[in-house]
């Protein structure tokens, strides 16, 4: 038997049998083949089914009817892998080194910050692998199969190909198969296909291989659930075989390759920890040297020496406060809060984020595939126009009426509601709305609406709706008159219409009416609308068989053309998308000429667009990923796309270059969703398989929620930056002190200038730097924010100029504390503890003042701009008091090896740490002056 994988497109010429790439046995296409040679095929009987004997045996050689779970990582390795970067290795070796100095406190503060990092990424890993858990719960628990003849209920698990299946309304679809019996069957697919709409199913082959999951009515798929109707169907896929388990391969297949800030700050830390160890090896070689050749002894003797064991210990401290000093600690913490922060602002506009760093990533989005029922629609069916016998008229939101020329006849209209109320399967709820398919609860609505304590006459028989008829008929008692409603296609009802009703009046149709209705009802449909024609017939005594034989001699009544309509804030949301630089491409399961006019209608398209800038299912599949990444870039809609037509558009965009957000609801959008840059999920519509797969999901389902999240998302990442470079030179000044000062104890060991210490490094790093850097984080966001192009991901934040900006600003600093610290002994008479303890707050002033600088990237600090940020006013004021206390509080002083300060020691504290704020500020004004000189010509031309 061949290998039964039901539903892959074929290579060869064949419509039944191709081969895939990944198996020697063919690949059976049924959705195009009979009913009869799909029994033949599997060897089963529709009637009777499987023997039992024959089930179990097809049970061993399948296996049971379940998903395959990818090999997970167990607890304890996810936990691990935290520590699997170069920082953290550098930060643990300084741990281990002040532990074995006797430095405590220093290996306490720092084990506490990487165990703080460890647990943070062991939840976030440890949720991100719950999608293919949720991808098992679209199992059905059990399913009633017909083995031997006999119906019976088996667990789902059990079922094997073959198996003939009993469905009816309200269950669930425990595997793919093919249809052999359909009694008016529907079945919402929104999950796999993302149609909003119910499926109208039949037995009947699809002749087309290369037709979309959507377009194969002659099949069913595991994970969708039957809405209205019966049908029995032959089971020709389970478990990983079936759409829903090639997604969960797809899903499991998607690596998680990081985001920009991810990326970003990998980079920052290896350069930094690179930077901390050469710098570190140099100076305790020159260190260990100086004392080695003091003692002249040979290597082997050096080590039994006190003095030189004494000097390696020293300079083992210099090379841990070097590694203390260069490395800033506090970061992953401060990264941390601020998209924390980030994710709680986000979450009061409707946008939960489930992964930290997709606040950032958001920031540098380029490109939007957005899916459209329910995010650029509102996911409801509603009636907006109507044709009542020629005039047309539009139902505005209000449900008032706008003629198109002139108001339609009132019996007309009335009679129109009333068969749109009456050939109709919904039902009032207790809610106050209806229940049923949206279509005719669209249709019960506006009947209700425009024609309110209108009563729904009698139904007496009825010739069900069939998808090759295309239409449906009811029949009425309405005051002892027997009337036949016919609602369906508007080509099919006028064809069997020989009247129509025309403002009060029954005339004759004639082909020229006919060719107007038809008219009227294409410009509808090109508009975006489904319609539905409606007709009528009085019925005869001779009348009495309810099949076909009573849609003959129809009387034409009217129109209705639904729509999904769009959201109103969708065509902002756009127009605010174009002007900060993102693209944005419609991906949905929807027909092409439907897409296209909701397109057009939102502003997505130009009525004028060309035919390119719309891509089916169909298309894509004839395409290579090199012709997809050639055209990518300028298609607008994706129309009838699979699972595997989104991750090869993802692909093609990320390739390109782009950082792509992804929107989804359904199941089929999972591995999608994962491949994203940012994966955002649907919280209203979405399945719990995209919420778990996504990095944010949406409580209101609305893409202008997108748009203000990756708003957000910029002044996140504006903040962060500010966060990094503010944190790195100060780093920077706190390496340069201690350098210089090593330096120049080795050749004036007589001064006696005491280094900083590590502890003081740590509390510069972690207590006094972390609250000007979180008020830095929160800083409010730039008016104009959404004005600019998305950042260029592949840019490092430590760019060359910003490097050099972190250096200088290292420098000033450090020149401006070193200069005041050896002035302070002449001039004041300082001690050495006077003079370390000037060092160390003359870094932190330096430091709290120079956050003020980046408050905004342009301008003088010395402005009203720079007070804007309470938060950082804030941390200023607790930063000094902090600093104060150390200086002079008996147990700060104690631990922190520091000694009270005089008056005047005090005015050189503050003094230099406001000359070293003066002067960073007057080199930010000339760079500021250079640059804007440099950019005069561009902006000259840009002009012309």
């Amino acid at each position: 038997m061949p290998t039964l994988s039901s539903e892959e497109t074929p290579v060869t010429e064949s419509s039944v049998v191709t081969v895939e790439p990944t198996s020697d046995q063919p690949t059976v296409v049924f959705h195009t083949l009979t009913v009869a040679e799909v029994s033949a095929l599997l060897e089963t009987d529709a009637a009777t089914g499987l023997t039992a004997a024959e089930a179990a045996r097809r049970l061993e050689e399948h296996g049971a009817n379940v998903l395959r779970e990818s090999d997970r990582s167990p607890a304890w390795k996810l936990l691990l892998r935290q520590f699997e970067d170069f920082m953290i290795w550098v930060l643990m070796g300084a741990a281990l080194l002040a532990g074995l100095q006797g430095e405590w406190v220093d290996t306490i503060a720092i084990a506490t910050i990487l165990i703080l990092n460890a647990v943070l990424g062991f939840a976030q890993e440890y949720r991100a692998e719950q999608a293919l858990a949720a991808l098992k719960q679209l199992a059905a628990p059990t399913a009633r199969v017909v083995r031997g003849g006999i119906e019976t209920s088996i667990p789902a698990t059990e079922l094997v190909p073959g198996d003939v299946v009993v469905l009816e309304a309200g269950d669930q679809i425990p595997a793919d198969g093919r249809l052999a019996e359909a009694a008016a069957l529907n079945i919402m697919e929104s999950a796999l296909t993302g149609e909003s709409q119910p499926v109208r199913k039949t037995t009947g082959p699809v002749a087309d291989p290369n037709a979309a999951l959507g377009d194969r009515v002659g099949m069913v798929f595991a994970g969708t659930a039957v809405a209205v109707g019966r049908g029995r169907v032959i089971i020709t896929a389970t478990a990983r075989d079936t759409q829903v388990g090639k997604i969960a391969d797809l899903l499991a297949e998607q690596d998680d390759e990081g985001t920009p800030l991810q990326r970003e700050l990998q980079r920052v830390g290896k350069r930094i920890a690179l930077i901390v160890l050469v710098i570190a090896a140099l100076i305790f070689a020159e260190q260990l040297a100086t004392v080695f050749v003091g003692t002249g002894d040979t290597l082997s003797e050096a080590f039994s020496d006190p003095v030189f064991r004494a000097g390696f210990t020293s300079a083992l401290l210099l090379a841990v406060s070097l590694a203390v000093a260069a490395i800033p600690e506090g970061l992953p913490a401060v990264v941390t809060i601020a998209l924390s922060l980030g994710v709680r602002r986000m979450a009061e506009h409707n946008a939960i984020v489930r992964r930290l760093t997709a606040v950032e990533t958001l920031g540098s989005t380029t490109f939007i595939c957005s899916d459209k029922t329910g995010t650029l629609t509102r996911n409801e069916m509603t009636v907006r126009r109507a044709v009542v016998g020629f005039d047309r008229i539009a139902i505005e939101a209000d449900w008032g009426i706008e003629p198109a020329d002139r108001a339609p006849n009132p019996a007309d209209l009335s009679m129109l509601l009333e068969m749109a109320a009456a050939n109709n399967d919904a039902r009032p709820s207790s809610e106050g709305g209806f229940i049923g398919d949206p279509t005719e609860t669209a249709l019960l609505e506006v009947a209700r609406q425009l024609s309110p304590g209108h009563l729904r006459p009698r139904r007496v028989g009825e010739v069900p709706f069939d998808s090759e008829r295309k239409r449906m008929t009811t029949i009425h008692d309405r005051d002892g008159v027997r009337i036949a409603f016919v609602k369906g296609g508007a080509d099919v009802v006028l064809a069997l219409c020989t009247h129509a009703s025309i403002r009060g009046e029954v005339v004759p149709l004639d082909d020229a009416g006919r060719e107007q209705l038809r008219s009227a009802n294409e410009d509808l449909a090109s508009s975006g609308y489904r319609t539905l024609a409606f007709a009528t017939r009085l019925l005869g005594e001779q009348d009495t068989a309810e099949d076909e034989s009573i849609e003959r001699d129809l009387t034409y009544i009217g129109i209705l053309g639904l729509v999904d309509p769009p959201r109103t804030e969708v065509a902002g949301a756009l127009a605010e998308c174009r002007r900060a630089g993102i693209k944005v491409a419609m991906v949905t399961g929807d027909h092409a000429l439907t897409a296209r006019a909701i397109a057009i209608q939102i502003g997505l398209l130009a009525e004028d667009a060309p035919a390119t800038a719309v891509i089916t299912g169909t298309e894509l599949a004839l395409m290579s990923d090199e012709e997809l990444c050639a055209r990518a870039e300028d298609v607008s809609v994706y129309a009838r796309v699979n699972p595997e037509d989104k991750i090869r558009i993802v692909s093609a965009l990320k390739a390109d270059g782009e950082v792509v957000a992804m929107t989804g609801d359904g199941v089929n959008d999972a591995p999608a969703l994962k491949r994203a840059d940012i994966g955002i999920a649907m919280g209203n519509i979405g399945t719990d398989v995209a919420r778990e797969a996504s990095d944010m999901v949406l409580a209101d389902d609305n893409f202008a929620t997108i748009v203000e999240a990756v708003g957000e998302g910029r002044t996140v990442f504006d903040n962060l930056q500010k966060v990094i470079l503010f944190l790195l030179s100060c780093n920077m000044s706190e390496v340069l002190v201690v350098f210089v000062t090593a330096i120049f104890v080795a050749f004036f060991p007589e001064h006696g200038l005491l280094a900083l210490l590590p502890l003081q490094l740590l509390w510069i790093n972690l207590v006094t730097d972390g609250p000007p850097a979180l008020a830095l984080g929160v800083d409010p966001a730039d008016p104009h924010v959404m004005d600019r192009n998305p950042r260029n991901s592949a840019e490092p934040i430590l760019s060359g100029p910003r490097m050099t900006e972190v250096v200088w600003q290292g420098v000033v600093m450090t020149a401006a504390a070193l200069t005041a610290t050896f002035l302070a002994g002449p001039l004041l008479g300082s001690g050495d503890a006077a003079e370390n303890t000037m060092l160390f707050t003359i870094l932190v002033f330096s430091q709290k003042l120079h956050a003020f600088n980046y408050r905004s990237a342009r301008g003088t600090v010395f402005s009203m701009e720079s007070l804007k940020n309470r938060w950082l006013l804030l941390a200023f004021v607790a930063t000094v008091a902090l600093q104060v206390s150390v200086v002079h509080w008996t147990p700060m002083q104690s631990l922190f090896k520091t000694t009270a300060l005089s008056g005047q020691e005090w005015m050189f504290v503050v003094g230099s740490s406001l000359l070293s704020l003066l002067l960073m500020d007057l080199v930010k004004l000339a760079v500021e002056r250079r640059r804007d000189e440099r950019e005069m010509p561009d902006r000259a031309a840009v002009t012309k």
